[in-house]
């Protein structure tokens, strides 16, 4: 569990549900018994980055992952491009209900700052294959975009107009094409986001995530982001 930050948010702690708490609390736990005990328990609760599992997490875990969350973005680090093209890479996206067709998808690897690098421009959707899977392959794919950039709305824009049951397509340099239906549209606040689970998606779901900023500016950043999740339906 020593992944603990991507693209400026913790992948090893997670805002689990009770539920999953469940998974390692035993039946009539006293601990259990009142909301401030359950909060205090909750805190402990992690993320196995393999499995995805709950796991229980020390003081000494989340001490590491809130000081490198201080840390984030302040230290200037060497950018970590994409790894080289396979045989078969991602071309383009399309998205009806966006008024979308045949949008550029570009490779990208890490920023300085050891966030998730985007595109340099309104127009293009990036994939960072190093963190997550190609499309066909049973996992999850990740893709983002900006809101707006430079003054002039991005390609994800509207993002957060999409509704359950939209349909998003993905085709690869092969000309394999790979659809999806979505089945959730969230806004997150920024520091909410597990980014582990956005990359690597539900396992043994083929699934695409898109990402933007999202909400009003504020200090010139979105404190926000607009997430869609689309799980696949071509087999």
């Amino acid at each position: 569990m020593k992944r603990m930050v991507l693209a400026g948010v913790t992948v090893g702690l997670v805002g689990i549900a009770a539920a999953a708490f469940g998974a390692w609390a035993t039946e009539g736990d006293a601990r259990a018994a009142t909301p401030g005990a359950l909060a205090h328990e909750l805190r402990y609760v992690g993320r196995d980055p393999y499995t995805g599992m709950a796991a229980r997490v020390d003081d000494r875990f989340i001490a590491e992952v809130e000081e490198s969350i201080e840390r984030y973005g302040q230290e200037d680090r060497d950018p970590v491009p994409p790894p080289p093209p396979g045989e078969v890479d991602v071309s383009r996206v399309s998205i009806p209900a966006l008024g979308l067709a045949d949008v550029v998808v570009g490779r990208y690897g890490l920023d300085a700052a050891g966030r998730l690098d985007v595109p340099a421009d309104a127009t293009t959707i990036g994939w960072n294959p190093a963190y997550n899977q190609l499309p066909g392959e049973g996992g999850g794919t990740f893709l983002a975009a900006h809101f707006e950039y430079g003054g002039r709305p991005g390609v994800f824009n509207k993002l957060s107009a999409m509704r359950t049951g939209d349909e998003v397509s993905v085709t690869l340099t092969d000309g394999t094409v790979h659809r999806y239906r979505v089945t959730s549209v969230v806004e997150y606040e920024l520091g909410a986001i597990d980014m582990g689970a956005l990359l690597y998606a539900r396992e043994g779901v083929e699934s695409i995530t898109l990402m933007t900023c999202s909400g009003p500016p504020s200090g010139g950043e979105y404190w926000f982001r607009t997430v869609v999740l689309a799980e696949r339906i071509d087999a």
